[in-house]
């Protein structure tokens, strides 16, 4: 069985802690937004992370993040008779041969 590695940026608990702390650790998740990672022999068994009910939805979640840095609607920067994949299949070169 892989175990993936563990960030960083998180915090790990053994087992035994968790159990005794429980809900002051995930009030402290849910808090501070930290993920804590739980484990048993030093290896990671659980992650802990905070519930997050207003997920944006897929459409717009990257808006103001991309910029368009190329005029989309003029002459490409490839001439389309370059384009092999939209060229006729029978007419493509073999370029391997």
């Amino acid at each position: 069985m892989a175990i993936s590695p563990i960030e960083s940026s998180e915090r790990t608990v053994p087992a035994g802690e968790f159990k005794t702390n429980c809900l002051r650790l995930m009030d402290e998740v849910q808090g501070t937004g930290t993920e804590i990672v739980v484990t048993k022999h030093r290896r990671p068994v659980v992650r802990v992370s905070p519930f997050r009910a207003d997920r944006p939805g897929l459409v717009g979640s990257c808006q103001g993040q991309l910029r368009i840095i190329a005029d989309i609607d003029g002459d490409p920067a490839i001439p389309a008779d370059d384009w092999e994949m939209m060229a006729d299949p029978g007419d493509v070169d073999d370029h391997d041969a």
